[in-house]
């Protein structure tokens, strides 16, 4: 009787290289291992219905030793490395996540949580971990960790209005905690608020203004950061800070800041517009709607930017 090879009219030589790699392939060590380790049984059967997929384990399966991250990936599939399942009659091939590249998809979901208006993108890596306690810092640094791991959805918790001299830190300590916030996948707004009024500015004649406003007014978390540094007129005082601090307070959604003032000089600031338009009664409104939303906290300290 005729071989199936000799019927379908298979040179010898491919004949000869196909049993080579089987044998190859049966007295792989790291397969072997492998198998044992995952209870997969090599049976002869099994191997002739899967060998491609052996090869390509054999062949791959160790690139992923030294690894240092995704730049330097060996794998077909950039981040993803070779696994095999046992499916009885065959061995199936699977390709599944790295650590690496599960880290990167951990971080871009993040990233998704975090929207940022305005400030630099290195000021998104901020981490508690990385906090320079010191004894200037430690109360803003405890109150903001202690929000960021316990804040619920939908159960209002005043926020902290941190204010201090320029460069020590308050807008990293409130980065930190935006960071840890989005880990919980809670949506989270860093406004450096001078460079968002010019930009609401500037939609005034594109008619796209509320939508701007809109979705800064609405998010989970929002983070003012610099606020008193914007510019003083009628109409950021009247139409922008004052709404926008009002709807977040009625809608119980919290709200942080960042000040080189304390709230009462703010208050004497927008008493006072740049536009020559004097009312105690708005600037007052304004700081009660900060004292209703966040609680004061000084900071102190050295220059961490010098």
């Amino acid at each position: 009787m005729k071989s199936i090879y000799e019927l379908l009219n298979i040179d010898q030589g491919i004949i000869d290289r196909v049993n080579e790699i089987k044998q190859n392939i049966i007295n792989n060590k790291t397969l072997l291992k492998y198998c044992k380790e995952n209870q997969i049984k090599l049976r002869d059967e099994v191997i002739d219905a899967s060998l491609m997929n052996l090869v390509l384990f054999v062949d791959y399966h160790g690139k992923c030793e030294g690894c240092q991250g995704l730049h330097e990936c060996k794998q077909i599939n950039n981040g993803y490395r070779p696994i095999l399942r046992d499916q009885q009659t065959h061995i199936h091939l699977l390709y599944t996540p790295c650590e690496y590249q599960l880290a990167f998809e951990a971080q871009n979901e993040i990233a998704q949580n975090i929207r940022s208006f305005y400030l630099p993108k290195k000021i998104l890596n901020a981490s508690f971990d990385t906090l320079d306690i010191a004894e200037g810092r430690k109360e803003a640094i405890f109150k903001a960790a202690t929000f960021a791991k316990t804040y619920q959805v939908g159960k209002f918790q005043k926020g902290l209005f941190l204010w201090g001299p320029f460069g020590v830190g308050k807008t990293y300590i409130l980065a930190a905690m935006a960071n840890a916030l989005a880990k919980r996948h809670i949506k989270v707004a860093l406004v450096y608020l001078p460079d968002m009024i010019r930009e609401l500015r500037n939609a005034l004649g594109h008619n796209n203004l509320e939508e701007l406003l809109t979705e800064i007014k609405n998010v989970e978390v929002l983070i003012l950061d610099d606020i008193g540094s914007e510019m003083h007129t009628q109409w950021v005082r009247d139409e922008i800070i004052g709404p926008l601090l009002q709807y977040r307070m009625l809608e119980e959604k919290p709200t942080f800041f960042t000040s080189n003032k304390t709230i009462d000089e703010l208050i004497r600031d927008y008493a006072y517009t740049t536009d020559g338009v004097h009312d105690e009664t708005k600037a007052r409104r304004i700081g009660d709607r900060i004292k209703a939303l966040a609680e004061e906290v000084k900071i102190t300290g050295k220059n961490y930017r010098l």
